[in-house]
């Protein structure tokens, strides 16, 4: 009798819900590893899908640990890797896109751009409309599309600013699309200067996770968890010497602290910051992260598959160094719920839920 009544609260809720909810964004980062999970994770996802009202949005790093394979048996490994993120939502009839992230570019090696477009080409060739990599492999972007009549949302391929094999030839013509790029932001944000901008790439403007190079007392102490989580074996000088050469000599773009990294955070935020609503969303860092204040919201979903340490900070009000994934609803009065789900003993679960632009 108990189980009865359970389960028909639980209908009945869903169902409140779902006719309180406009339109449902499930935002996943870093998926690109079948691991236990992950194949938890994703089909409850799955059951997060509204009928006729949800897209899911793969953040990057789709597809670890570099990218979609282009010899014979390696392609058909990473293709399943990529069946498995959009299989359970194409089965609840949920629209898909992917965007890039830096282990797409073949972990910004120099078959970057061949990985990217063979990761299109694939997904192209299934034949579902329903699927897309935006934007076009090999191209800045932004990919915009009305999500309804107040919501807007811009799509772009991050590392195609960070990464550092171009051809050299090309140089002029990347700087040119950059400028062309922000261009196109800028005009983009004074045309929807009323309505709510849902800005979506694989690299976020603010995070506290690795990619800041805020480390952990117990990274320091022990450095070998970092291969292997069990090894618990004190090594306090090794442990301080990898955080001081990954800031220093083995300095990457996929650092926030980077010169390069820094110049696409200025350039984007630069244009955006006079726009009232504007809502940043990534992965990038393996974890969920929930980041605001006055002026600033980020979203970071990137635990997909992936886990990681994540800093305090005084504007970062929700973090979880887990796996999981984000969901955001736009509600028919004019709000937006953000929700993260976390993985917890095998069981999917809500962690945290706040709701922007209150009345």
């Amino acid at each position: 009798m108990f189980r009865y009544l359970l389960i028909s609260l639980c209908f009945f809720t869903n169902l409140l819900q779902a006719q309180e909810v406009k339109q449902r964004l499930i935002l996943i980062g870093d998926a690109g590893e079948i691991n236990p999970q992950q194949e938890t994770l994703l089909p409850t996802g799955a059951d997060l899908v509204l009928p006729n009202k949800t897209t899911i949005y793969f953040l990057g790093d789709n597809i670890y640990p570099d990218g979609m394979g282009l010899e014979n048996s390696r392609k058909a490994e990473t293709e399943k890797i990529l069946q498995s993120q959009f299989e359970p939502f194409r089965k609840k009839g949920a629209t898909i896109y992917f965007i890039a992230g830096n282990h797409d570019w073949d972990k910004s090696g120099v078959d970057g751009l061949a990985k990217i477009k063979a990761q299109e080409a694939f997904l192209k060739g299934i034949g579902d409309d329903k699927i897309r990599f935006v934007p076009t492999a090999g191209t800045l972007g932004p990919f915009v599309e009305m999500l309804t009549d107040s919501i807007v949302t811009i799509l772009y391929d991050s590392e195609f600013w960070l990464f550092p094999h171009h051809e050299a030839g090309l140089l002029p013509e990347i700087e040119k699309e950059k400028q062309r790029f922000l261009f196109s932001l800028d005009s983009i944000a004074k045309v929807h200067k009323d309505k709510k901008l849902l800005v979506l790439c694989h690299h976020p403007m603010k995070s506290y996770g690795e990619h800041s190079l805020k480390f952990s007392v117990s990274e320091h102490l022990f450095p070998l968890r970092r291969f292997w989580k069990g090894l618990y074996i004190p090594l306090p000088v090794v442990g301080s010497v990898y955080p001081l050469l990954r800031s220093t000599a083995f300095r990457t773009a996929e650092d926030l602290k980077h010169p390069t990294y820094r110049e696409l955070i200025q350039s984007v935020t630069k244009v955006l910051q006079d726009h009232p609503q504007v809502i940043y969303i990534s992965g990038h860092d393996h974890g969920l992260q929930f980041i605001q204040d006055e002026r600033f919201t980020q979203v970071i979903s990137g635990s997909g598959a992936k886990t990681s340490h994540i800093s305090k900070a005084k504007d970062l009000h929700y973090k979880h160094g887990q796996q999981g994934f984000a969901v955001m609803d736009f509600l028919q009065n004019g709000q937006i719920r953000v929700s993260f789900y976390i993985v917890d003993q095998d069981l999917v679960t809500k962690d945290f839920e706040t709701v922007l632009y209150k009345d």
